[in-house]
């Protein structure tokens, strides 16, 4: 979802990049994973909570 909505924002505010690839694609069929050591889920969801919003 992220990739599809950051996609289409991309595109409106960015016209050119419909021209800088083959397939039209902007982002690659991928995940993402991170590790949060010894940290437990309760610390690492307190962190995340924490975070600035973008405005």
């Amino acid at each position: 979802n992220l990739k599809s909505v950051s996609s289409r924002l991309l595109r409106q505010q960015n016209t050119h990049l419909r021209m800088q690839s083959k397939t039209g694609l902007l982002w690659s069929r991928s995940y993402f994973v991170c590790s949060t050591g010894v940290a437990t889920i309760e610390t690492f969801r307190a962190y995340v909570q924490s975070q600035p919003t973008p405005d």
